[in-house]
């Protein structure tokens, strides 16, 4: 029994998928014909749906390096600095079929991009766009100027044609973007290769994805510090004169507010938008050999595992991948012992090739082991990991026997890709590449007034795509406020 492939969405909010593909429902949702309108709308939709706040690291090399990978920028954190801003930008406005680069501006490192679009005069050229200030600056025509323009003009940065300042997210008191040096004559070209990768679940049976707009365990859905409670420089839904940063926005962001404890940022101490977060549940035993990957010396019987007889070393491997960036590991064991048994569980990041421990002992492990975010070695930031247990015993006839083995695996998630609920119409899909012998269910929670609601999908074992329209019957985005959506893998009985 196999799932590949697997996604889940609602038509009338854009793909989590990749930027493309998230840059492409963009444009179907806004009616975009121009060049120049799917600029405009992308822009405005980036706003809407990615924070700001540290850069996200990798591990590699021995060590951490900055991530470069605008798929995982996007979907798995959410938030950046300019950089990754326009890596997701970029990446974005290609894989859905536009002409754009990343420009550098030697002066001061800030990252910027630029798309290449024919202007409401007639002209094509290039255009200017600063996600990470949240917003674009326009020339006396009222058009969006190039860097080259920009650098030959500075007075369109001095005085900017932008609708007021605070829309660019920054309390005026607490950022260097209020007198920010637009000198982008000396700006560097950065070409930016394709790469058009999009996620997509490969749930085993008796996996449950669950997906959250609120981190249920904050301290360990974070990578780093603070991340939780409000990304630095990260848009507040209120300006310093109390008004609406983003009215456009307001009504998708102000269910989803942390209150900031942080007051070092450029917005610190204001409520700005949490990160959410995921896991996913299994227990691997429940299904036998078959979810193994990989077994020797392992009698698998009644939902439990056991060595196969004195001195015989039981080790059995399974094999875990998600789509996004994993945060922690989580592991509720129980084993049948009679002493002096040997009981390891480990990790590998690599199919076995190197091993980290997370137990070796002559007795069980905690009831409740846990790997969290700081913790070395880990699963911070991978995709995938191997997990090890191994038994053995000295007992003629061993009754040594795990009866239980609960893993969590936590990621942290960009929550405003997630297909959330909106008034009108919303066409649900549930789609697989590959679906044998299971049972595919969505489940989208949320609250309405004083209502607690669930909407379900299904698709059958074999079936390739499941749809059904729905309507909250809600007249404002605010009014439905997300709780989760999760995705279950059933066997089909």
């Amino acid at each position: 029994m196999q799932a590949r492939g697997v996604w889940f969405g609602n038509s009338q909010w854009p793909s989590g998928s990749s930027p493309g593909a998230f840059a492409r429902d963009v444009f179907r949702l806004e009616g975009c014909i121009t060049d120049r309108d799917k600029a405009l709308a992308l822009n405005r939709w980036l706003v809407r749906c990615m924070n700001r706040g540290p850069n996200l690291k990798l591990p590699s090399m021995g060590g951490f390096v900055h991530c470069t990978d605008p798929t995982l920028l996007f979907t798995s954190w959410g938030h950046n600095e300019c950089t990754g801003w326009g890596f997701v930008a970029t990446e974005a406005l290609q894989a859905a079929g536009l002409k754009a680069r990343r420009a550098v501006i030697n002066n001061s490192g800030h990252t910027i991009f630029e798309v290449w679009y024919k202007g409401l005069d007639g002209t094509e050229g290039w255009h200017v766009f600063d996600p990470f200030l949240g917003w674009y600056l326009l020339n006396d025509a009222g058009e969006v100027p190039s860097c080259e323009e920009l650098g030959a003009n500075p007075d369109l940065t001095i005085h900017p044609r932008s609708g007021g300042r605070s829309r660019q997210g920054h309390h005026p008191e607490r950022s260097k973007a209020q007198t920010y040096p637009f000198r982008t004559k000396d700006n560097l070209d950065v070409i930016q290769a394709v790469q058009g990768y999009e996620l997509r679940y490969d749930p085993r049976p008796g996996q449950v994805y669950s997906n959250l707009w609120r981190p249920e365990v904050p301290e360990l859905a974070a990578r780093n510090p603070g991340a939780v409670e409000g990304a630095h420089c990260d848009i507040p839904l209120y300006d310093h004169e109390g008004q609406p940063t983003y009215p456009e926005h307001l009504p998708y962001w102000k269910n989803y507010v942390w209150p900031t404890t942080d007051t070092s940022g450029s917005n610190g101490g204001q409520p700005v938008r949490w990160q959410a977060s995921g896991a996913m549940r299994w227990n691997p035993l429940q299904h036998g050999a078959t979810e193994a990957w990989s077994a020797t010396h392992a009698v698998f019987e009644g939902g439990t595992v056991r060595t196969a007889g004195c001195r015989k070393h039981c080790e059995v491997w399974w094999h875990i991948k998600l789509p996004y960036l994993i945060s922690w590991l989580s592991i509720q064991s129980n084993f049948e012992i009679e002493g002096g048994e040997l009981i390891g569980l480990a990790i590998s990041a690599d199919a076995g090739r190197s091993l980290h421990p997370l137990h070796w002992k002559a007795a069980p492990p905690p009831p409740l082991l846990t790997v969290g975010p700081g913790d070395v070695p880990g699963v911070r930031n991978l995709q995938e990991f191997w997990l090890r247990l191994d038994m053995s015993s000295q007992h003629r006839e061993p009754k040594l026997r795990c009866r239980v083995l609960q893993l969590a695996v936590g990621y942290q998630l960009n929550m405003n890709v997630l297909p959330r609920l909106v008034p009108g119409d919303n066409e649900l899909t549930l789609q697989a590449e590959q679906n044998d012998g299971l049972i595919l269910q969505t489940d989208w929670a949320w609250s309405q007034g004083l209502d607690e609601r669930v909407e379900s999908l299904v698709l059958a074992p074999g079936g390739k795509i499941a749809r059904r329209t729905f309507n909250p019957g809600a007249a404002r985005p605010e009014e439905l406020h997300m709780r989760g959506v999760t995705l279950r893998c059933l066997p089909a009985r």
